[in-house]
């Protein structure tokens, strides 16, 4: 998912993940997963050398101000669940993140 920069702060990813949800509930799905990239340096996990300690780093994961997706993602209930290291290139992870379907 992604909403053009002139586009956000409308309200339209918070529209599009709650589609996403409903669809997903609506399916029979208990948990929703989703990954989110940092390939351009605006979380605390990108250029690091993640392998030496997962958890450790998972843990102080930070934006660096520039207002990674993340952090849209945990507004709407999502954990961080993991990360992929390397997933985009040498220390450039994918992060995941999870939250249990909406039933009924």
């Amino acid at each position: 998912m992604v909403v053009r920069r002139e586009d956000r702060q409308r309200g339209i990813g918070r529209a599009l993940v709650a589609a996403f949800e409903s669809e997903a509930a609506s399916r029979g799905a208990l948990t929703l997963t989703l990954g989110t990239d940092d390939d351009s340096g605006m979380t605390s996990l990108n250029s690091v050398d993640l392998y030496g300690d997962v958890p450790r780093h998972l843990a102080d994961l930070r934006d660096l101000g520039r207002r990674h997706p993340f952090l849209l993602y945990r507004k709407l209930g999502f954990v961080v669940t993991g990360v992929m290291p390397d997933a985009n290139g040498p220390r450039r992870p994918d992060i995941y993140l999870s939250k249990p379907a909406r039933r009924g």
